[in-house]
């Protein structure tokens, strides 16, 4: 499987329903996406990610509804049948898994920096291992005692699959909310890292436990090795290809030559990957931070720019033609009111065992025990956007034999999983932002008000800081209000003393070095 899935899907589908029905459905999904992100953009203003997926339930909703009055009548008719057939049939895993991904993790890391990379790498390796193997384990756990009150019994094997496929948080997603709040650096950095390295984690844990719940040999060891492998020879796959792009970038270039030759670092570092059993996500990443580290080195800043904004338009067009493919999966969906609920306490249950997990994995190593800036943790937590990647995994194996009665339980509780991530942590985000970072024009009345006294309950040491930057243009974060924390009233309750003690704290809590 290669970066032509695409294309394979297609001739599939062809297959199944004749070249004019193939096309037929194509060409509605394109018109759809366009039409989706439009009406976003303009109306709803959500980041994509976000608001194209809730705009192709909407729709998907209406076109159930009006099938149904429509049904009888001689002049109008929709065959919700043919429509049905035609998203069964579109194999979202190779479109995504082993198709597109390339070009997104690869865009992504051609403007990720090394340097960030260097001061922020055991935080992220943190939040990409450790801490989705403890999401999946508690989230399997949990899921499986609601299921056994509930008197619906799931195995726990098949609930620690779902917990390791929603382990998966979407750079695409993750970049889209970010771009609409104030983050500090430091917390940006982390959640864009962890979304370009925990994809080849959850798939390796997601795969390991799909091979013991279809009975092949598992072993510790044995997994270890493997994962091993699959990362050393993804990074050096990488690696090479990264050097070998670098080569290629020298001398002079037409801009369609610069384009074509970051199109050879996306879809051939993952090729060369899967043909050598790695990790083919990791060496799309590998060979971005390559090339987007050095290549200022040898191309223009004008070339440089263009070549980012073309590889941005096409995360755009793939992102707007994913998300509505997600958005239609709605028709696969058999909806109870069961479902549905089962769905919502299993997305509360994914972000609490995140947010335990991350506690936990940071608490194992003594250096970030008492390093943190107030509310990292919680906020680390809330951005954790889930998206495709989570649902294409589940829709890949939901009908093989070892998980077909549970299909229906896993397609649901993901598709709904999917999109209140995006619709409450996505938009949620900026609120839990203020809550810890002082924010003038936070909102104070009506819904939105009253949300973000919630998220201010979270902050329980009560201070907060300040994003700025200094002289030279570094970012530099200060505590918002230090006097409320240096200063404290005496005995009578009116006098206020200097505390020289908490001009430490305040130091220590603004140190550059903090989580």
């Amino acid at each position: 499987m290669d970066v032509f899935a695409l294309f394979q899907c297609m001739a599939r589908i062809r297959t199944l329903m004749g070249n004019f029905f193939f096309l037929q459905v194509f060409t509605v999904i394109f018109a759809l996406s366009i039409a989706t992100t439009i009406f976003n953009k303009r109306i709803l203003g959500f980041p994509q990610a976000i608001g194209v997926p809730i705009v192709s339930a909407v729709f998907v909703f209406i076109l159930q509804w009006g099938a149904s009055l429509l049904n009888g009548n001689q002049f109008i008719t929709i065959n919700i049948h043919n429509i049905e057939e035609a998203v069964r049939h579109i194999d979202f895993y190779d479109f995504l898994i082993n198709g597109v991904i390339c070009f997104i993790l690869t865009s992504s890391a051609l403007k990720f920096k090394v340097s960030d990379l260097k001061s922020h790498w055991k935080p992220i390796s943190i939040l990409a291992s450790i801490a989705l193997v403890l999401c999946a384990v508690f989230f399997g756990v949990t899921l499986y005692g609601y299921q056994f009150l509930t008197g619906k019994h799931v195995d726990l094997l098949v609930l620690l699959l779902l917990g390791a496929a929603l382990g998966a948080t979407d750079p695409i997603g993750i970049k889209g909310v970010l771009s609409s709040v104030r983050a500090p650096h430091h917390l940006m950095v982390k959640l864009e890292g962890e979304s370009l390295f925990n994809d080849a984690m959850c798939i390796a844990l997601f795969m390991t436990l799909l091979n013991v719940l279809q009975g092949e040999h598992f072993t510790i060891i044995g997994t270890l090795q493997t994962l091993l492998y699959e990362i050393v020879v993804a990074v050096i796959i990488g690696w090479g290809f990264g050097l070998g792009i670098l080569r290629l970038l020298r001398g002079k270039h037409e801009m369609e030559s610069l384009i074509l030759t970051t199109a050879l670092l996306a879809c051939g570092s993952y090729l060369v990957a899967l043909f050598a059993h790695a990790s083919a996500p990791i060496a799309c990443v590998i060979g971005g931070l390559v090339v987007g580290n050095k290549w200022k080195e040898i191309l223009q800043e004008r070339e440089i720019r263009e070549v980012n904004h073309f590889w941005h338009t096409v995360e755009g067009i793939i992102n707007s033609f994913l998300f509505t493919l997600i958005g239609l999966e709605l028709f696969i969906l058999d909806l109870s009111i069961s479902l549905i609920l089962g769905g919502i306490v299993a997305f509360f249950i994914l972000h609490a065992s995140r947010f335990a997990a991350n506690f936990l994995s940071f608490v194992f190593f003594p250096s970030f025990r008492n390093k943190r800036y107030n509310g990292s943790l919680a906020i680390l937590s809330w951005g954790g956007v889930r998206g495709g990647i989570s649902l294409a995994l589940i829709l890949a194996v939901a009908n093989i034999p070892e998980l077909t009665e549970y299909s229906s339980i896993l397609i649901g509780y993901t598709f709904i999983s999917v999109l209140l991530s995006g619709l409450v942590c996505g938009l949620g985000l900026p609120a839990v932002m203020n809550a810890f970072y002082y924010n003038p024009h936070e909102e104070t009345a009506g819904f939105k008000g009253w949300y973000q006294r919630m998220c201010h309950k979270m902050n329980r040491k009560g201070f907060q800081y300040i994003v700025g930057e200094d002289a030279n243009g570094n970012e530099i974060i200060t505590v918002y209000n230090p006097d409320a924390l240096i200063d404290q009233k005496a005995d009578d309750g009116v006098a206020v003393m200097h505390n020289p003690e908490k001009v430490q704290v305040v130091k220590r809590l603004e140190s550059p070095d903090n989580f």
